[in-house]
């Protein structure tokens, strides 16, 4: 899986990607520990120098994907947003379709208790649902950002960001993604949605959202 740069705090690198390509594994060191540990999320380059633009084109030409055809993703984007919807309706979950890109806002306490980054019980279905369509429609990218209100210290909102955002891309890649198609963006308090000053703005603002985008072949020059 691949994490994008997100916003530096001194708390936003708790996590580094170290690429252990003799062993055909990866692990993460953790600065607070001073360890090496197991990663679940890997990495195919530099984090601070590829955004979702640089990883599609890096999927397309990686062979591991199988890019579509233009006039096909169309078509197979619609499928894929169709059947989303049919998984997801009783959810609350806010699914739209505009530009052949789909865009699922999940709400953090469909997903989180308050102030966790583990995944609650109840919010399981959804995420099972999402990623068994996910798993069908292979030949796209998807994003994982994480997103929080603007109370308390910002650095702790940055990291709550993140680790929720990785913990969605964790369940998903355990659950059958390859990890090469997810990118990994965490935005804290900076990109509200709604109105920080009243309880509805900021629960709104307490999000997850999912991008897929379709990888589509490039067109030969003739």
């Amino acid at each position: 899986m691949k994490k994008t740069s997100c916003p530096k705090t001194s708390l936003s690198w708790l996590f580094v990607a170290i690429i252990a390509l003799a062993g055909g594994g990866c692990s993460l060191w953790n600065p607070l520990t001073e360890q090496s540990e197991p990663a679940r999320i890997t990495s195919l380059s530099d984090s601070t120098k590829n955004s979702p633009a640089k990883r599609k084109a890096t999927l397309s030409n990686s062979g591991k994907i199988n890019p579509l055809p233009p006039e096909q993703v169309g078509y197979y984007m619609d499928v894929q947003y169709a059947n989303l919807q049919q998984k997801l309706r009783n959810q609350r979950i806010d699914l739209s379709l505009q530009n052949s890109k789909i865009t699922m806002v999940i709400p953090g306490a469909t997903i989180f208790d308050v102030n966790s980054t583990a995944i609650n019980k109840g919010a399981q279905s959804a995420l099972t649902a999402i990623t068994g369509v996910l798993a069908e429609y292979d030949n796209t990218m998807i994003t994982v950002a994480g997103h929080t209100d603007n109370r308390g210290e910002t650095d702790y909102n940055q990291e709550l960001s993140e680790q929720r955002a990785l913990a969605i891309g964790e369940y998903l890649s355990q659950r059958g993604i390859t990890p090469t198609r997810l990118v990994i963006q965490c935005f804290g308090q900076n990109r509200p949605i709604a109105d920080n000053s009243i309880p509805s703005g900021r629960a709104e603002n307490r999000r997850v959202e999912l991008i897929i985008e379709p990888i589509v072949a490039r067109q030969s020059s003739s």
